[in-house]
């Protein structure tokens, strides 16, 4: 054994939480010190060995990691009885049903139908499953495994990707609910690339259309001539191309059947917070939507437009600065991209770039005394007059 890895062996054996492999390669075998030890955590993993040497001695080192990780998940789970809950899993619900309700859990997670039963979602279960809180148990009084409930629950949360997010945000501390109706319309068929100049319907044809008389503008400049005495009205002027402008009322009813799958709103999340109240919670943080990079492409136009009829406007934009304006916009969700097991997020938001007048000018900045130079560097008398400065 090398000696930096012969010290930070010595290191763990004495205190495991002190070793940091951060800047070591990736060796499970350290796994096996927790075998005689009662730690509940785990030390950070380190760097993966990428490029194989063929080397005998990196066979070894593949082998005995396996090994160490193999033994290290035989190891017994145990939690405490305090927050120890039971559950039966229904089948035909595609849910548990919950008899022993113990601990934090159920501040956020579960729901209760009309005869005070508690039942849990798919991805709940696995969830508490996964954490060591949840017995879960078949109908015919039989304990489930955590691959028996993988088996079992996976298929109602939609999808491995889904539960993947779910149980990150999840770990993150948010708090995480269903969208109401995340599959209500049949996936549709993406309609098939064109050229700006076909016939799409609604807006989509006015912009081309105006777009297509560009192209070919008439002799002249583009600005009649005439005078113009303030900024908005050259830009006005100038304001050529039609732009988009998005709803900023909540009279904008949303649509929650206008998005369809894999682009519909699929978790609603809300920040951690001490009040929440499940039965009736506020608007919600973010809206997600979770699709698979490996299925999925990017979102059409027609598939943004409909995504963004399906959540409501945010009215509070109104009292936001420009800058938080342009950033959130009026109308915005989260993607949630799910890559073999890795998740980027993308926030996309609807935006009137062109009902924001970048060219107004902030008051106090960049004006100065009636007939002289503005700012510090000094002051004058009329047009034309003695001014004096440092």
């Amino acid at each position: 054994m090398a000696e930096p890895e012969a010290d930070n062996l010595r290191i763990m054996q004495s205190n495991p939480q002190d070793a940091d492999l951060s800047d070591e390669t990736q060796d499970f075998r350290f796994l096996n010190i927790f075998k005689k030890t009662d730690s509940a955590s785990l030390p950070r993993r380190g760097e993966k060995d990428f490029e194989p040497d063929g080397t005998n001695l990196q066979d070894t080192v593949l082998a005995e990691s396996r090994l160490a990780m193999h033994e290290a998940l035989l190891g017994e789970r145990k939690h405490s009885n305090k927050v120890h809950i039971e559950a039966t899993w229904r089948p035909l619900a595609c849910m548990s049903e919950v008899h022993i309700t113990r601990g934090p859990h159920f501040k956020t997670v579960g729901k209760a139908d009309r005869k005070g039963v508690l039942w849990l979602l798919p991805e709940e279960t696995i969830y508490l499953v996964e954490r060591g809180n949840l017995e879960c148990w078949w109908e015919e009084g039989i304990p489930m495994s955590l691959q028996g409930v993988y088996a079992s629950c996976l298929e109602g949360c939609g999808g491995l990707e889904r539960y993947q997010v779910y149980a990150y945000l999840k770990r993150a501390g948010y708090i995480i609910q269903r969208a109401p109706t995340p599959d209500a319309v049949a996936p549709r068929a993406s309609p098939s690339p064109t050229v700006l100049g076909a016939a799409p319907s609604g807006i989509f044809s006015t912009l081309a259309a105006r777009l297509a008389s560009l192209l070919t503008p008439p002799e002249g400049p583009l600005v009649t001539p005439g005078s113009c005495r303030s900024y908005p009205s050259i830009y006005q002027r100038l304001h050529l191309i039609p732009s988009h402008h998005p709803p900023k009322s909540t009279t904008h009813a949303p649509n929650p059947h206008a998005a369809t799958s894999p682009f519909s709103i699929t978790f609603h999340i809300w920040k951690p917070q001490p009040h929440f109240k499940k039965s009736d919670p506020p608007a919600p943080d973010f809206r997600v939507a979770v699709v698979s990079a490996r299925e999925t492409t990017m979102p059409s136009l027609r598939e943004l437009t409909d995504l963004f009829d399906s959540v409501p406007v945010d009215e509070s934009a109104k009292t936001k600065t420009q800058f938080s304006r342009l950033k959130d916009g009026w109308r915005n969700v989260v993607i949630a991209v799910v890559d073999s097991g890795v998740t980027s997020y993308l926030k996309l938001a609807d935006v009137g770039f062109a009902d924001e007048p970048m060219w107004k000018v902030k008051p106090g900045v960049g004006g100065g005394k009636r007939g002289g130079r503005g700012g510090r560097g000094g002051r004058g008398r009329g047009v034309g007059g003695r001014g004096r400065g440092k």
